[in-house]
């Protein structure tokens, strides 16, 4: 068995992670490169094949960003040198705006938030993305922990589980379905 330090520096390594390094990055400085008022309408969606692929939120965007490409391309490669091989086009297009504007935003539809399963952990406002595994990984696992710090325990079996779940029903899920 590996540590879980040696697992994380395996990943930390790995081809794939390293490609996704610069995206994550270009993410994190995309309202900076292109101003907050284009950045509310535009988002980075992959790149691919030396093509960044951006989301926009109409055709009038894509039109207006693609005159602006090459500028745009510029202060990506001084911002981030890293890129100067990986991207060497950009495009837009209105087809992913849907998905990354779900993606990027957080639920907030009233069948989300009343549902059994749905936990209120408090969050700490925007974290900035995780630059390895290792910062992932310890992201995720204070988000665990604080989501089980604030949830009820089950009458009947002593694990934490979410407060409205213990509202609606006398037991936990696992509880319930033992008894059916």
């Amino acid at each position: 068995m590996q540590s879980l330090q040696m697992l994380m520096q395996q990943l930390e390594r790995s081809p794939r992670w390293q490609a996704s390094a610069a995206f994550r990055e270009l993410l994190a400085l995309w309202p900076q490169l292109v101003g907050t008022a284009v950045a509310q309408h535009s988002r980075p969606h992959q790149i691919q094949r030396g093509i960044l692929q951006v989301a926009v939120s109409s055709s009038a965007w894509a039109q207006t960003l693609m005159f602006e490409r090459l500028r745009i391309l510029n202060k990506i490669h001084q911002q981030i040198p890293t890129t100067k091989t990986d991207i060497h086009e950009i495009r837009f297009a209105t087809a992913r705006w849907r998905q990354v504007q779900r993606r990027s935003r957080p639920l907030k539809t009233p069948q989300i938030v009343e549902h059994p399963s749905w936990t209120s952990s408090p969050q700490t406002g925007a974290q900035p993305q995780p630059q390895t595994a290792t910062d992932a990984f310890n992201h995720w696992a204070q988000r665990i922990q604080i989501q089980f710090a604030t949830q009820s325990l089950c009458p009947e079996c002593r694990c934490p589980c979410p407060t409205q779940e213990l509202k609606r029903w006398p037991a936990c899920s696992i509880c319930m379905s033992h008894r059916w």
